[in-house]
Parts: C-alpha cells; sequence; structure tokens
C-alpha cells in the first residue's frame, strides 16, 4: 500500500494592517520610589547594618589570610614581597574603613526618613514602544513605580 504523499506547507506571512505605524522597542530607565513607612525604616536599616556585618567579617577574613600569608613570605625571606602585602592590606583596610563609613552615614540618613515621604530605591529597566509621530522624550523619560511596603501605588510618567 503506498503512503499519501505529503506536501510542504507554504511560508505564513506576515502582513501588516493597513495603516500600521512602524515601531521600534526601546529600553527606558523607571525609577522606583518607596512611600517609606516605619516597617520600610526598620528593613532599611537592618539591611544596611547587614552589609556593615558583611564588610567587617570580609576584612577579619582577609586579615587572618594576609597575616597567615606574610609569615609564609617572612619565613621564605622574601621581605620586599612582605611590604608589598603591607602596602596593599593598609590600602584595603582604608578603602573597607571609607566604605563602612559611609554605610554608617546611610543608617543615620535611613533612621531620619519621614514617614510617608518618597525614598529613591533606584532605577530599573523596561521596554517601551516608540512609533513615528510619538515624543521621545515623553515616551523614554521621566517614568517612575511608586511602592508603599512593596505594592505600586502608582505609576508616573507613562504615556
Amino acid at each position: 500500500m503506498a503512503e499519501p504523499q505529503q506536501h510542504p506547507r507554504p511560508p505564513i506571512k506576515q502582513v501588516k494592517p493597513e495603516g500600521s505605524k512602524r515601531s521600534v522597542e526601546l529600553k527606558r530607565v523607571v525609577m522606583v520610589k518607596a512611600i517609606v513607612t516605619q516597617a520600610f525604616k526598620d528593613n532599611l536599616v537592618r539591611e544596611l547594618e547587614r552589609a556593615v556585618k558583611n564588610m567587617e567579617d570580609q576584612l577579619a577574613r582577609m586579615e587572618t589570610q594576609s597575616r597567615a600569608y606574610m609569615e609564609d613570605l617572612k619565613q621564605k625571606g622574601l621581605m620586599q614581597k612582605v611590604a608589598a602585602i603591607r602596602n596593599q592590606v593598609e590600602d584595603e583596610r582604608a578603602r573597607q574603613a571609607q566604605a563602612k563609613a559611609d554605610l554608617q552615614m546611610k543608617i543615620q540618613e535611613a533612621q531620619n526618613l519621614t514617614v510617608g515621604s518618597e525614598f529613591v530605591q533606584g532605577p530599573l529597566e523596561g521596554p517601551v514602544d516608540v512609533a513615528i509621530g510619538d515624543n521621545l522624550y515623553k515616551k523614554v523619560g521621566g517614568a517612575e513605580i511608586i511602592v508603599k511596603d512593596g505594592i505600586i501605588q502608582d505609576i508616573r510618567g507613562v504615556e
């Protein structure tokens, strides 16, 4: 018994509807702002304090490892390398101290936030379609998402 012959399907054509606009998808920055609540303040302070603790732990590990490494170099008589490592450790210690001071300042600022005010959490990227005739500046600029305890309250600057 002969099998029936299958005919290949013609390719599907995408047809644009009459009068459709040409458009392109761009990325735009959307700023996320939080309405400050006591829970938000408490969480922000906790996160910043956790970052300080992580930094302190990392610095302590670095100090321990570098001391052991420098002792090993001293025993091998490589004093120039010991001095170079000591300088690197001092530079890193100073950098970490500055970063810790910055975080502690942010903790103080977080504790002083006013309940009900808006706090800029940071940017996100999102797509936006632009087409001929659109105002590019209105389409790609100034979009904001306002959240309160993680729940979106408002979306601003979106056409």
